[in-house]
């Protein structure tokens, strides 16, 4: 509910960059027992784009798609069989633009656990991270990288052997800096 909230209460930043292809992600935030969970995955390595990358379930807006967050829904039912009936929407973050070509636009979504995600093809592998791990010292390694005459930090969380990085580590950055320091409760 605090999540919710402070998303409502703020109007996400657009992309500079309106030419790049736009995509939408789905931040599932999945509720246990025991905390709550972030649910990524391991792109199949035979994928053309960004294989073996960890991402969030999404990808690029189709014409048929009336808007991001029905694109977000749609892809993360396509490649973990999340339900779009199964998540609560708790709103959306600041648009992303990456150096692939892409204006990537987040959600935020509350899934009650356990649940029975069913990857598809597109998926090597499921990877659950719980938020207050990724608040431990030492997790969080930036590195600054020279892009197009500027230098940008690049966030790698460093979790269980994985290499969360990219635009992947800037939404989780920036998820976290938008949550109170003790995980939101859905």
């Amino acid at each position: 509910d605090a999540l919710r909230k402070v998303l409502h209460s703020r109007t996400p930043r657009a992309a500079r960059r309106k030419e790049l292809r736009p995509a939408a992600v789905l931040i599932p935030l999945v509720s246990t027992p025991e905390n709550l969970q972030l649910l990524l995955t391991r792109r199949a390595s035979n994928l053309r784009r960004q294989p073996g990358d960890i991402s969030f379930p999404g990808g690029a807006i189709d014409a048929a798609d009336p808007n991001p967050l029905v694109a977000a829904l749609r892809e993360s039912e396509e490649e973990v069989g999340l339900l779009r009936s199964d998540v609560v929407v708790l709103g959306q973050m600041d648009e992303h633009e990456t150096v692939t070509g892409f204006r990537i636009t987040p959600f935020v979504g509350a899934v009650k656990g356990p649940y029975r995600f069913q990857p598809n093809h597109e998926v090597a592998e499921l990877i659950w991270v719980p938020l207050t791990v990724l608040r431990q010292p030492g997790l969080l390694k930036i590195e600054h990288r020279r892009y197009k005459g500027e230098t940008i930090p690049v966030y790698h969380y460093l979790y269980k052997g994985y290499d969360i990085w990219g635009i992947t580590g800037r939404i989780i950055k920036e998820l976290l800096d938008l949550i109170p320091e003790k995980p939101p409760t859905t």
